[in-house]
């Protein structure tokens, strides 16, 4: 598991996971869906390997860039573009304005969770 190996190479493997999941999503269309530390490992000779291809999407072309948008604003924690991101992902009722996502609290909610899970430790360290 990348999160419990102590190899200096990890942080790179980590950079090889993001190209890794980008390349699924932009070249083929296809993501793996359950990547969860146990799903993550290094291999012996320090490579990547994903594990449980059982969960994985076929993401429809004009869907991945409005994935790769959301993506890019929870790590550049731009959390007021989020419900514009919503909209955009079909993620929101096809009746619910933009305006009445932003004032419905979602952007306030989701920047506390991420933040908090940006500190490590998963959901079971959130206050």
């Amino acid at each position: 598991r990348l999160d419990r190996d102590a190899s200096p190479d990890v942080p790179r493997l980590c950079g090889v996971a993001i190209n890794a999941y980008l390349t699924m999503l932009l070249d083929t269309g296809v993501l793996h869906c359950d990547p969860h530390p146990g799903n993550l490992l290094r291999t012996t000779d320090g490579k990547l390997c994903i594990l449980d291809w059982g969960m994985t999407l076929a993401v429809p072309d004009d869907l991945q860039y409005a994935l790769l948008e959301f993506i890019a604003h929870i790590n550049t924690e731009d959390y007021d573009s989020i419900p514009q991101d919503f909209i955009n992902l079909g993620f929101s009722p096809e009746d619910v304005s933009l305006e009445r996502l932003q004032s419905s609290g979602i952007t306030e909610g989701l920047s506390f969770a991420f933040r908090q899970l940006s500190q490590g430790g998963g959901p079971k360290k959130m206050q």
